[in-house]
């Protein structure tokens, strides 16, 4: 039936030794046929035997059993499991031989074992003559011998527990000798050269060397097994004569169209299973009976010449083949879909079959019935909501091959997409059918990948290279059969060349007109006739690939319900050209109406392209709708994160997937149905602590990296210094170095460790600075991917990166320092005291300094100003309150991965291609999204590359342990595979984004990372570490100079943190907050639109280069720029509350300032002393680990983000908190007081410093267990510090900011229109008692009692159609009054309802049609005649009067989603939320039927317009 490809499983395959056939017995003799047994011989053991040699097919032998079970059945319960009643067997067993089966030859005793001394062999093949053996023998060719495998073709009988379980198996290998290519000349041909030892190539070698032609067959392994299953009707292997090579027949198949008829639709037509290895067998027996060699390598190419060909060779056995050339007149391309040698003049764009299938034992009997072949089961009820929406577009079905009560091959087939549904996503669907059917799978022998190109156009026709099968277009465009239809076309093609050269003489040297030759043989393969049928069937196949589940089913149930001579001829290229049109006619007329209008909607795009092509039998057909008219939008065929993703390397050009053999995909099924780790997100206490990857991290070693204590000349325990830096990181080094360098003391004073973090930078960047001699290498460009549609070779920025090497770096910074005269000591600060600075006091350092060997020795330092470089930590400053920051967090590997496809000159700096799907009840509506993250690499050189998954910011951190399972399953799915021996370094890199900046000013002074200098957005810092250490070294050494500590601490904040950096920064931490709300789509919207940015607007914002105006200036083109969606999602996430009102205090500062200094509200008082053991505020690290154990007592998995996002975890004041473990802070060896932190980096930095593990435990503990630890989800507060962009976000502080609440306008308490005073007074029969309250806007009122006479329902929902377009007539009568009275548009004094047309004063004689007193085009008249009959057909969807499959399920009023919804305002809000809207929708509604109502009585009875009351414009 299809070609498929097959890969063994070595933990399930059997060992035991399956019976093989030799050479001599695989052809019968000629002349002689094959006895079938005695009637009425017993079964005997060697006959049961003898029926299963060749014993290695896969493909479903049809067998009848004497107990028949019947067809799969619904039961109460609603599943359709199979019958049970043939689960009594205890272990599998073949079914005994069918009347059918004995009659071709096959099945249970249809053949007999023999022997004759030389072995077993397979009587049912036949056995050779003796004199024919010793001819082969003796034949003085070389032998072509390839590695025979576990099993040998010819064993002994295998037993009889051996030969039940293994009866059907095809994972044989062939060992047969084959003679070697010998050579040839041009005096010398070949007859014909095939390419391809396919069931088409070897096939035309047996056929064109039996008609006497010389040939010759080249493939790199002629002897390598079939990985296709073949599947046939029986009558159609029957005409070919190649009865004796099925593995096993049914008698009948049978289609299912849904769940609603389980018995199907039975076929009454034979079907049979290929048995691949007896059939290949057969073939090359005969090959090499008949003279064939074979060339056991590859081809380089072919050249045509006048009277033949020349094919090269390459490769081979040690390369002996490389450059050899063969002559031949006539060259055979069977190749396969790899279509190595045809020419196509114009692009194949087929569509694809994918199916993945498994041959399987089941845990118990499987239930089907052994005498049907399952065909087609179209039924979906099985499967999940995500896969059923996709499946109600691009459906698939089960094919399923019963061999014994637990060995049966299952397959979940897509008929035909364009692109091919990815394999993933059928492994879920099998899984996921099986489960329904109650099927237990035990072990699996055998997978099939199965990817077959459909129709699209056939090669150049004629051309002097020949072609068969797949590499010709032979597979059925509408069904994807195909072997039947090769191998009956390699008799026309071989007897039409046998012909042809017979008439160019006898011969190697005869001249032949090889053009010629080849035309009439392209000719008599595909006559017009045969075009015209292709032609149909590919118009056929189109036309299905259109239509949706439903449309699928009611086609085939009409198709199976015609004569089978109909459908069978159709399925089997039978049908001639006018029988196919009277077929169409035919299903046409049996369709119904809903069919009829659906299938003439999908064929209408082909429709003229069929025609021509059907009418001048032409090879040009267009599968583009329209002929390409119409521009076509990809259609999405998998579940985001499932199916291959292309690598870097993959050829542009080359668009045949289909051209290399399938072997796996990133789902490993047996795991999947064991419902084991399935690579699933798992819970975060499942998980590795981050602390451990941080502490990992921190604690790296790198020999290359000389001591500080060997480069710095050493500072003393009591030295009295002018600045006292803590922190050896970039950003210390750095900002000591320039501090030096203008004249003051300068102490550095830090753990003394490596540089353990990998900088990206960019080159211009770097080379601004001075630095390029710093890096490790050099791109010439940053490559990007948005989405699954991006080129393979991703999208180039044009703008050159650099890998910072750390080594060469710390070098240059320590040298500095070194010239500059910086002093260093390895010490870890305890607690920072500051003196009276009026009183010219010092601040004191106090601490103690490591000692290999020895006892610690404590130090107490002074100096005039401290500067803390201490990284991410905050243990030695204080910090404004506000929100706390995002989370950037990656992980990564440097690993050795020869011939990796990543270019070593190229970066990639995003690769937002999904690396797993979104969770399966995930959705914006379910409030459940997967956080994005993406891919970044590194190449270090052909062999070696860093490759890293990266979250840019998360609200939540995504744990690392996550961020490496996506890693490596990216990887798998874009084939790379990595091992731990393969690593050279691990990579787990934490960057805390944005949240409050330190109080400023403040004694303490800071630097990099623990002065907020990383970037909010991107997490980049070194570059602008490094760039500004030179201008904050100025103002310190200003002030210290001109004012003493107090002064330089001024002005050292106001450089960092004055009225300009609070804005950018403001700005920066606006884009963060906006970032971490973006689902991946969004995500990629947006940075599809920022790369998009003129080059100086998105390098200035990654590179803090742009000024607060200029900012804006990029946020105004950002919306100018991008589309709607992202527009309205700039717009929400201003709006909303938190984000834009921390964007305007950023801008507002010196003003707030002002305000606050002149009430007296801010004191500026800062603690004198800090403790690093009782720091001022919560470290980082704990804060994470108690948001990320939050987060999972309110249901979200590590990774995963929920409407609520913004309010995961309660914030605590830090003093409520347990201190913790004094000693584990010092092990830990970083906190605040020196650790070797300093810049963070690009996206890529590491922490410096970490809290005590224990104090850590105890704080998430004490989180976990606290009763404050709740969903902010109500709480008005946790609005003021976040916003998650969305409209639902704006909408739902709207809604809290009226007050209102669900019992005050629902149910029998609720407001009604009279005060409750007045009820109680009135009594309750004035409210009528069919007002429950249920209902929005529902206030008890209905003085006219309508709601009791008629349907309250209906008049609910005219009332609420009413008062929309009420609420749109409102605005179409204010909008125009405003512009008319202003003069935007329209005269003073003109209304909304003056519209003229103007006979006089036109030259043309046509009218003038005026609106307002201002000309309007004519065009504008016909709006409202277009919009009047799609206002009648909108009407009648909403009323059900028309039925749309798409609107068939929507809510009449509330419809919802993109389409009535396009903002979201209902999407992402609470039930609570969405009534009280809609209670304010239908206020609103009443009101504009009142205001329009005004606005007309006002019209006619005065000529007045609403605004008139504010008197004349």
């Amino acid at each position: 039936r299809r070609l498929r490809v097959a890969r063994p499983q070595a933990r399930t395959r059997a060992t035991a030794a399956t019976p093989r056939a030799t050479l001599e017995h695989l052809a019968p003799a000629h002349g002689r046929t094959q006895r079938p047994p005695p009637p009425g011989a017993p079964a005997t053991e060697s006959h049961r035997l003898e029926a299963k040699v060749p014993s290695c097919g896969f493909i479903p032998q049809m067998a009848t059993s004497s107990a028949r079970a019947p067809a799969a059945a619904a039961t109460a319960s609603g599943s359709w499991a199979p019958s049970t009643s043939r689960r009594v067997a205890a272990r599998s067993r073949p079914a005994p031989a069918t009347p059918l089966e004995r009659s071709v030859g096959v099945g249970p005793g249809a053949s007999r074992w023999a022997t004759d001394g030389s072995g077993w062999a397979t009587a049912a093949l036949g056995r050779r003559h003796e004199k024919e053996r010793r001819r082969l023998a003796g034949r003085p060719s070389r032998a072509v011998t390839e590695p025979a495998g576990d099993v040998p073709i010819s064993s002994p009988p295998p037993t009889a527990d051996e030969r039940d379980s293994k009866s059907y198996d095809q994972t044989g290998q062939h060992t047969i000798e084959l003679p070697e290519l010998t050579p040839s000349s041009r005096e010398n041909r070949f007859d014909l050269v095939i390419v391809g030892c396919g069931p088409a190539g070897l096939s035309a070698a047996d056929r064109a060397s039996s008609k006497g032609l010389r040939v010759a067959l080249i493939d790199p392994t002629p002897l390598k097994r079939w990985q296709n299953n073949y599947g046939v009707w029986v009558d159609e292997f029957e005409n070919l004569g190649l009865t004796d090579c099925f593995n096993k027949v049914w008698p009948r198949a049978k289609v299912v169209i849904d769940d609603a008829r389980p018995d199907g639709i039975d076929l009454a037509r034979p079907y049979g299973q290929v048995n691949r290895i007896v059939l290949k067998d057969k073939f090359l027996a005969r090959c090499v009976d008949q003279g064939v060699v074979f060339g056991a390598c590859a081809v380089e190419g072919v050249a045509h010449e006048g009277n033949g060909s020349v094919v090269t060779l390459k490769g081979g056995a040690d390369g002996k083949f490389a450059g050899t050339e063969v002559h031949a007149k006539m060259v055979l391309d069977a190749t396969g879909h790899a279509r190595k040698l045809v020419q196509f003049e114009r692009d194949f764009t087929p569509g694809y079959q994918a199916a993945f299938g498994i041959m399987c034992e089941t845990d118990g009997p499987h239930g089907l019935d052994l005498d049907t072949m399952l065909f087609m089961d179209w039924r979906d009820e099985h499967l999940s909501p995500r896969y059923k929406e996709m499946n109600s577009q691009h459906p698939t079905f089960l094919y399923a091959m019963p061999f014994t009560e637990t060995k049966i091959f299952f397959e979940e087939t897509s008929l035909v997409e364009r692109p091919g549904l990815e394999f993933d996503d059928l492994k879920v669907k099998l899984k996921q059918r099986l489960a329904k059917m109650g099927i237990k799978v035990k072990s699996v022998q055998e997978e099939e990948y199965c990817l077959i190109p459909m129709g699209g156009v056939l090669p150049t026709l004629p051309q002097r290279t020949l072609g068969v099968g797949g590499t010709a277009g032979m597979v059925h465009p509408s069904t994807g059969f195909m072997v039947s239809k090769t191998l009956l076309s390699v008799r026309s093609l071989v007897d039409t060349l046998v012909d042809e050269l017979k008439a160019g003489g006898t011969g190697g040297g005869a001249r032949i007109d090889a053009d010629g030759v080849a035309e009439r043989v392209w000719q008599s393969v595909w006559p017009d006739e045969e075009l015209r049928m292709r032609t149909f069937m590919c118009f056929g196949m189109e036309t299905l690939m259109e239509l949706d589940i439903k449309g699928t089913r009611q086609f085939f149930e009409t198709f199976f319900k015609m004569e089978q001579d109909v459908w069978g001829g159709f399925l089997s290229w039978r049908i001639k050209p006018l029988g196919l049109v009277k077929l169409g006619g035919v299903l046409f007329f049996k369709f119904s109406n809903y069919m009829r209008f659906n299938f003439v909607w999908s064929a209408l795009p082909f429709m003229a392209s069929f025609i021509k092509n059907f009418a001048t039998a032409d090879n040009t057909f267009n599968s583009d709708k329209w002929g390409g008219l119409v521009l076509q939008k990809p259609k999405l065929t998998s579940v985001p994160g499932q199916g291959p993703i292309p690598r870097p390397d993959t050829d542009k050009k080359r668009e045949n997937p289909a051209a290399e053999p399938i072997s796996g995909s990133s789902i490993d099924f047996s795991k999947l149905i064991a419902g084991g780790d399935i690579d699933k997100p798992q819970q975060a206490s499942k998980l590795r602590p981050d602390r451990e990857w941080i502490e990992f991290q921190q604690r790296k070693i790198f020999k290359d990296q000389a001591p500080i204590v060997d480069v710095l000349e050493p500072l003393a325990n009591d030295a009295v210094v002018d600045v006292l830096v803590v922190g050896a990181g970039p950003a210390g080094l750095a900002v000591a170095a320039e501090m030096a360098t203008r004249g003051v003391s300068v102490g550095l004073i830090a753990p003394d460790t490596p540089f353990v973090n990998n900088y990206g930078v960019w080159l211009d960047e770097f080379e601004e600075l001075g630095l390029t001699d710093c890096l490790l290498h050099e791109y010439d460009d940053a490559l990007v991917w948005f989405n699954d549609r991006d080129p393979a070779a991703g999208i180039g920025l044009n703008r050159a990166y650099g890998q910072v090497c750390r080594r060469r770096l710390r070098e240059k910074l320590l040298a500095r320092c070194k010239a500059a005269g910086v002093r260093y000591a390895p010490g870890l600060v305890d607690q920072l005291r500051h003196g009276d600075a009026d009183e010219g006091e010092l601040s004191v350092v106090s601490g103690a300094i490591k000692r290999d060997g020895n006892n610690d020795v404590s130090f107490n330092m002074s100096a005039k100003v401290v500067v803390c470089g201490t990284g991410h930590n905050r243990d030695m400053l204080q910090y404004e309150d506000g929100p706390g920051p995002g989370w950037q967090t990656a992980y990564g590997i440097e690993v050795k991965m020869p011939g990796h496809p990543f270019e070593v000159n190229k970066a990639v700096f995003m690769d937002f291609r999904q690396s797993d799907p979104e969770l399966e009840d995930g959705s914006v509506e379910s409030g459940v999204w997967r956080v994005p993250s993406f891919l970044y690499v590194l190449p270090v050189d052909e062999n070696t590359v860093f490759v890293e998954e990266t979250c840019l910011v998360a609200r939540v951190q995504v744990p690392f342990d996550e961020l490496k399972r996506r890693l490596y399953r990216r990887l798998s799915r874009m084939g790379l595979n990595v091992t731990q021996d393969q690593i050279l370094e691990e990579e787990a890199s934490w960057i805390p984004l944005g949240g409050t900046p330190p109080t400023s000013p403040q004694r303490t002074l800071a630097y990099g990372a623990a002065a907020g200098l990383v970037h909010p957005a991107s997490g980049y810092s070194i570059v602008n570490s490094l760039r500004r250490a030179p201008a904050f070294a100025d103002a310190v050494v200003s002030g210290l100079e001109a004012g003493g500590s107090a002064e330089a601490a001024t002005r050292g904040w106001d450089v960092l943190w004055g009225d300009e950096p609070r804005r950018q920064v403001g700005f920066y931490q606006f884009g963060m907050e906006l970032l971490m709300s973006l689902r991946i789509e969004q995500m990629r919207n947006f940075f599809g639109t920022f790369f998009a940015l003129p080059k100086e607007l998105s390098a200035g914002f990654l590179g803090n280069n742009l000024t607060s105006v200029q900012l804006l200036q990029f946020a105004l083109t950002v919306f100018f720029q991008g589309n709607w969606e992202l527009r309205a999602l700039l717009l929400t996430h201003l709006a909303s509350a938190g984000a834009g009102v921390r964007l305007g205090k950023a801008y507002a500062h010196p003003l707030l300032r002002a305000l606050s200094r002149g009430n007296g509200t801010n004191d500026g008082s800062v603690s004198t002393v800090v403790d690093r053991k009782k720091p001022p505020q919560e470290p980082n690290f704990s804060s994470f680990a108690r948001d990320l154990f939050s987060a999972e007592e309110q249901g979200f998995l590590p990774g995963f983000q929920g409407k609520d996002w913004w309010a995961v975890g309660t914030r605590p004041e830090y003093g409520e908190r347990k201190s913790r473990d004094d000693d584990d802070d010092d092990e830990a060896g970083n906190g605040g007081g020196g650790s070797a932190g300093g810049a963070g980096g690009s996206p890529r930095s590491s922490p410096q410093g970490s809290a005590g593990s224990k104090g850590e435990r105890d704080l998430v503990s004490s989180s976990m267990n606290a009763a404050s630890v709740t969903s902010l989800g109500g709480d008005q507060g946790s609005m003021a510090y976040w916003s998650n962009g969305s409209a639902a976000l704006v909408v739902t502080s709207a809604v809290r900011n009226t007050g209102a609440r669900v019992d005050d306008l629902y149910g029998e308490r609720r407001k009604k229109f009279l005060p409750a005073a007045l009820l109680n007074v009135t009594g309750q029969g004035v409210v009528p008692p069919y007002l429950t309250g249920e209902m929005p806007g529902d206030v008890g009122w209905d003085p006219l009692q309508m709601g009791a006479q008629r349907d309250i329902m209906k008049l609910r929902e005219r009332e609420l159609i009413h008062g929309r377009w009420a609420m749109l007539a409102a605005i179409g009568v204010l909008v125009p009054e405003s512009t008319a009275r202003l003069s935007i548009f329209g005269t003073p004094g003109q209304h909304w309802w003056n519209t003229h047309i103007e006979w006089t004063g036109t030259s043309s004689g046509i009218p003038e049609l005026t609106y307002l007193g201002e000309n309007i085009p004519w065009g504008v008249f016909w709006l409202p005649i277009i919009h009047l009959p799609l206002f009648f057909v909108a009407e009648m969807l909403r009323t059900g009067r028309l039925e749309v499959e798409a609107f068939r399920d929507l809510d009449r009023l509330y419809p919802g989603g993109k389409l009535f919804d396009p903002l979201g305002i209902g999407a992402g809000v609470s039930d609570e939320e969405l009534k009280i809207l809609k209670t304010i929708e239908i206020q609103h509604c009443r009101l504009a039927m009142i205001a329009s109502f005004g606005f007309i009585v006002e019209a006619l009875a005065w000529g007045a317009g609403p605004l008139d009351v504010f008197g004349g414009a």
